[in-house]
């Protein structure tokens, strides 16, 4: 970084051009707005510009209901790399439950963008909610699971998803080692066809901290088991 102090008839478009960065990396490192007056003596930060080949890649994913306003998605999907499709759920018998609405609208503008659309798994009961008895049956009985992540891959090469998102919320602290397990299998077996899974995490700030939507999350068992986690920080929000 380097930092450039304005003189008498700078203005925004020279500034960038003399520093090699663009005009909009100037405004926004700086906070200048429309119509982008500066002072002189004025101290500007003046980022290091990578090269295409110095950038690391940036991993960017949305959920998304089958609901949601097409021109929202469309706005969105350029910024994406995956765009997870909320989601599927099953029974107790290991069948996938789709979403109520259809997705192939979703996964067809994903696919135009360049984006790969995700399968979101998640225990949802009848109800909506999430459900820790289906969570219970499909960790601990092997008939099920097996049943279950056949139709997943059945379903995921039928829709054209290029992934699996295993979002499991109030586990019981008695299926924790079952679920994680679970999601090593999965991911074992996901990965032979070249999908690539990612699990959900409650965001935890105790590995034993107490509370239905903790203890069943093992951070250790579950970074081991999948191929990518993601913090859900968002509850704080909420919970």
């Amino acid at each position: 970084m380097s930092i450039y102090v304005v003189q008498l008839g700078d203005n925004v478009d020279d500034i960038a051009a003399s520093q090699n960065i663009s005009v909009e990396a100037l405004t926004y490192d700086n906070q200048i707005a429309p119509p982008y007056r500066l002072a002189v003596g004025q101290a500007l930060y003046i980022r290091e510009e990578l090269s295409s080949d110095d950038k690391k890649p940036l991993y960017v994913f949305g959920y998304a209901y089958p609901f949601i306003n097409s021109d929202n998605l469309d706005e969105t999907l350029p910024f994406l790399t995956d765009l997870y499709v909320f989601s599927y759920g099953f029974t107790e018998q290991g069948e996938l439950v789709p979403p109520p609405i259809s997705d192939e609208w979703m996964i067809d503008r994903a696919l135009e963008a360049g984006v790969r659309p995700i399968l979101t798994l998640t225990p949802l009961g009848p109800d909506g909610r999430f459900n820790n008895n289906l969570v219970s049956t499909v960790v601990h009985d092997q008939q099920v699971q097996q049943r279950l992540i056949f139709n997943l891959g059945l379903t995921m090469q039928q829709k054209r998803f290029g992934g699996l998102d295993i979002d499991f919320e109030y586990i019981m602290a008695g299926d924790r080692l079952g679920y994680a397990n679970f999601v090593k299998r999965t991911t074992q077996i996901m990965n032979q066809f070249g999908y690539q899974v990612t699990v959900a995490l409650a965001p935890k700030t105790s590995s034993d901290q107490p509370g239905l939507l903790y203890e069943g999350v093992d951070y250790g068992l579950l970074g081991e088991a999948a191929n990518r986690v993601l913090l859900m920080t968002y509850e704080w929000g909420y919970t």
